[in-house]
């Protein structure tokens, strides 16, 4: 959902959505934009989840396991039902699949973060090696398709900032992108599906999947935050 369309009447609707601790957070953020973001973020995955059960936008509650990765809280009964969040400058995303393992991250495609720093914490060395060759756009754009794939792993891991990504090399020459991971992941990089989206011409939208004896496929669907009726 581009953050565009957020206006004041959709922020209306979504701020009756959130349960206390949502509500507390949101009145807490000092920053305009990231309060709209994540406004705007639970919003999304209230209204979207309701398309897939019986159960209103108000109604969903939320737990996080110990590295604040959210799930749908037990106590409401729902099963084969999952989903994973990211917002971004102008962008929030929500995946949600039948099974538990699904990670999106989405970045702006001119975000200005240095990537010289960052590039060593975060690419291999072969991938560091190409982006040394690169410039411009070409440049910005593969060093955040690499680093919204692998954060989008690191959330389907639901292990947080514990894992080290760059071990997770990905092959971007090849479509989709092949992984090989380094011995520290403790992970087996064939279980994993890597896509890379562009679902706005400023934006760069990272998945990853662990699908259970299946081909990944990916429906995108641009909606709203409040995006009734609440079933499909």
């Amino acid at each position: 959902m581009p953050l565009d369309d957020f206006g004041v009447d959709d922020q209306a609707a979504c701020l009756r959505l959130l349960s206390g601790p949502e509500r507390d957070r949101h009145d807490a953020f000092k920053s305009e934009p990231a309060r709209l973001q994540h406004l705007a973020v639970r919003g999304l995955v209230r209204s979207t989840l309701s398309r897939y059960r019986d159960i209103a936008p108000e109604h969903w509650r939320f737990d996080a396991n110990r590295h604040g990765r959210p799930f749908i809280d037990d106590g409401l009964g729902v099963s084969g039902l999952h989903f994973s969040l990211s917002h971004t400058h102008g962008l929030v995303a929500c995946a949600v699949a039948t099974f538990a393992e699904i990670g999106v991250d989405a970045e702006p495609r001119d975000r200005d973060v240095g990537l010289a720093e960052l590039a060593p914490a975060v690419l291999s060395p072969r991938e560091r090696t190409r982006f040394d060759t690169m410039s411009g756009q070409a440049r910005q754009d593969f060093f955040f398709t690499l680093w919204t794939l692998k954060e989008a792993y690191v959330k389907a891991r639901g292990v947080g900032l514990s894992l080290p990504v760059k071990k997770v090399e990905l092959d971007l020459e090849v479509s989709p992108p092949i992984a090989d991971f380094g011995d520290e992941i403790d992970d087996d990089a064939s279980r994993w599906a890597f896509r890379s989206l562009r679902l706005t011409d400023r934006h760069i939208v990272g998945i990853a999947a662990a699908v259970p004896d299946d081909e990944l496929e990916i429906v995108p669907r641009r909606t709203r935050a409040i995006n009734p009726p609440w079933h499909a």
